[in-house]
């Protein structure tokens, strides 16, 4: 079985479906990316644009067509560029598989065997030079290792039966975040961008079908050398209970913490007319001054029938809401340079990112800090309040956002304050200091 991939464009992907930060439909690559501001172990995260480089692609026409077969394993590699050349050269196919004998696109090919040609290096090649110029051909290229492209021709007799075509790359690979088994390798849209060169008119022009694949080599470089090494260079400190460390983080920090929290009109996965989820309610809190922001945005795709229900407002509040841009404009009133966004989890951050919401500062996702103090995962910040020994702070706010929010502020006050600690957590406190748990009662 194969898979097809015959959209030329660049879109957030369905948002609700990634676990974390949204992803271009385009390339697949992330479109925001959150890194810590120093080397610091407290370091809070902040956003910058992700891996996505679709907006240096080049649409480039050709009049060869390009048949790229991909192994199943190279489609999970997040640096690969077969879907990168694919976007940009619209008479081209990617298609994902091992067998491809019942594969339409890989038959209509083979039915016209004296246009098509695979390229592939071996001693039964020809030089690209040769192929003929005077009409259009089909040229097959397989992408992944070299092993996988050796498997899919040992599985595939028709197509290992094509004539094959080989090239002398001009220069070294610049695919240098990938290790290559020898000097002449090349990835696959260096490949394609060195032979549409001898094949196509104006083949100069292909130069430009390599932009995109140095942004994201120059990307991965920046995240290896800036943001990868700084993960491991955090000091030596003493031993501190992670309880007492995280309460004096949040001491230190209290008069720029700022809660935050969202609601999405979202769609059933698999309804038939599911549209991406968008923000529609955002709340905020200002747990030192008790300033609050509230904003209800209108729908901007067909409101899901749901959506009333689950953000606990009604379908007119919600149709009443006010434009994106207000939302944007309002909050940026609300913040303060120095601000540190208080969140539980990060779907709704994200999401609010995504819609444009200028978040580039940075947060503090209370739910990971709250399981790494207990030692188990809430779904809900209400399911860990028992366990915090803590009381949701009333707030004028409301829709379940408002509700979140306040139990979201009260888990943080009791963190910060510490007097009420529960049993549970007194008890994942000690275990994680390594001291004696005291009795709590007969």
């Amino acid at each position: 079985m194969a898979i097809s991939f015959g959209e030329n464009r660049c879109q957030r992907s369905k948002r609700d479906e990634i676990s974390a930060r949204p992803l271009c439909r385009g390339c697949g690559r992330a479109l925001v990316a959150w890194v810590r501001a120093d080397e610091s172990a407290d370091a809070s995260p902040v956003a910058v644009a992700g891996a996505c480089s679709c907006d240096r692609i080049t649409v480039l026409p050709t009049r060869t067509r390009i048949l790229l077969l991909q192994h199943p394993r190279e489609q999970r590699v997040a640096i690969g560029t077969a879907r990168m050349a694919q976007l940009a050269l619209p008479n081209s196919r990617l298609r994902v598989g091992l067998d491809f004998a019942a594969d339409p696109e890989v038959q209509a090919a083979l039915s016209h065997s004296a246009a098509t040609y695979v390229l592939f290096p071996g001693l039964d090649t020809s030089p690209v030079e040769n192929l003929p110029r005077d009409r259009e051909i089909t040229l097959i290229v397989l992408d992944g290792t070299w092993w996988q492209a050796r498997k899919l021709l040992k599985l595939n007799p028709a197509i290992a039966a094509l004539p094959r075509i080989a090239f002398r790359p001009r220069k070294p690979s610049a695919y240098v975040i990938r290790r290559e088994p020898a000097d002449f390798c090349v990835s696959t849209i260096e490949a394609l961008a060195e032979v549409l060169k001898v094949l196509e008119p104006e083949g100069d022009r292909f130069g430009r079908l390599l932009d995109p694949f140095h942004a994201m080599v120059a990307r991965q470089r920046w995240f290896q050398d800036e943001v990868r090494s700084s993960r491991h260079r955090a000091a030596l400190r003493p031993r501190v209970s992670p309880r007492k460390a995280l309460a004096s983080r949040l001491a230190a920090d209290w008069s720029r913490l700022v809660c935050v929290h969202g609601e999405a009109n979202a769609w059933p996965r698999h309804h038939p007319a599911r549209e991406d989820p968008e923000t529609v309610h955002w709340v905020a809190h200002r747990p030192a001054t008790s300033e609050t922001f509230e904003a209800v945005m209108a729908p901007r795709h067909v409101l899901a029938k749901s959506t009333p229900l689950h953000v606990e407002l009604s379908r007119e509040r919600l149709h009443a809401g006010g434009t994106v841009q207000q939302w944007h404009d309002a909050w940026k009133g609300f913040t303060k340079p120095g601000d540190i966004l208080v969140m539980w989890g990060t779907y709704y951050r994200d999401l609010a990112a995504a819609d444009g919401l200028p978040l580039s500062v940075p947060s503090v996702n209370l739910r990971d800090e709250v399981s790494r103090l207990l030692r188990r995962r809430f779904g809900t910040v209400e399911a860990s309040m028992a366990f915090l020994g803590a009381k949701p702070t009333p707030l004028a706010l409301p829709g379940r956002g408002g509700r979140r929010l306040a139990a979201l502020v009260g888990a943080l006050e009791s963190l910060r304050v510490g007097d009420r600690e529960s049993p549970e957590l007194r008890e994942a406190n000690a275990v994680m200091d390594g001291s004696p748990i005291p009795p709590t009662g007969v």
